[in-house]
């Protein structure tokens, strides 16, 4: 039996930007996104999972090749 990942559903999560306070909507899998008020980059939370769920690597593997890519350390998942 094949187990759904809870996070694999769609939801938006509503973060205000540390820059300038504009609501910056997130959805799920994203690791950030760009704010339309001052365009600064807004990440999201480490989900709580990543540390604990073995299938992590695999829902949050875009955000582990971003992360390579521009050698950040891991502040945000998926994330997104």
């Amino acid at each position: 039996m094949k187990v759904k990942c809870p996070g694999s559903d769609v939801e938006i999560t509503l973060v205000d930007c540390p820059e300038c306070g504009t609501e910056v909507e997130l959805f799920t899998g994203d690791a950030k996104a760009k704010c339309t008020g001052c365009g600064q980059w807004v990440p999201r939370e480490v989900a709580s999972c990543i540390e604990w769920c073995p299938g992590a690597s695999q829902c949050f593997s875009h955000a582990f090749k971003e992360e390579k890519k521009t050698g950040n350390q891991a502040k945000g998942a998926g994330g997104g």
